[in-house]
């Protein structure tokens, strides 16, 4: 984390590694396989945003704890779509349930987690439920860029292309928005 291609060699050398492939990656054989499903709404974040809209009362059918366990089950469940070989069986996912009970002191925490976790494979969907949520909890990424240290990138800036054919139009939602950088929060991430 917090490294480049111009840095990335060095650190895997000073980690002991042969080569940067060595640090943690998706299964290649299996999760992005070119046969593999691509999700972008699923049961499961659906089971897990019912978990939290149940949570802060803003409807009243169902139980936290029903929507939340359905929610990680059917994620666990959804692993077989990706190759027979990353089911999870039946067992594993209530063993895991068990050893990982719903806690209702932390439910936004565990339901949000949970759906970044079913969002995986889906960056953008996952990044988005991180700002609306704030969860799970991250370790800012030590880049050095154009936002200051500790904190996330909350939005993507506009391209140069998009400003020099059409700042008649950028220029008045920028002033809106706040400044055209990767800091500055959208109107729904305040």
């Amino acid at each position: 984390m917090g490294k480049d291609n111009g840095t990335i060699v060095a650190a895997a050398a000073a980690d002991g590694l042969k080569s940067f492939y060595d640090y943690s990656q998706v299964d290649r054989r299996r999760m992005v396989k070119t046969s593999a499903p691509v999700f972008f709404v699923t049961a499961a974040q659906t089971q897990l945003l019912l978990a939290e809209a149940r949570e802060r009362g803003w409807i009243t059918t169902g139980t936290v704890q029903s929507y939340y366990d359905a929610g990680v089950t059917l994620h666990m469940q959804q692993m077989a779509s990706f190759d027979a070989a990353s089911a999870v069986a039946a067992g594993d996912i209530t063993t895991y349930l068990t050893n990982n009970p719903f806690n209702p002191a932390t439910a936004l925490q565990q339901i949000n987690t949970q759906y970044w976790i079913a969002s995986f494979l889906n960056g953008p969907e996952a990044w988005a439920n991180f700002r609306r949520s704030g969860y799970p909890v991250l370790t800012p990424n030590p880049y050095v860029g154009d936002i200051p240290t500790g904190t996330f990138i909350r939005r993507l800036t506009y391209p140069i292309s998009e400003i020099s054919v059409n700042s008649a139009n950028v220029n008045p939602v920028i002033a809106k928005q706040g400044a055209d950088k990767l800091d500055t929060r959208l109107w729904w991430d305040k």
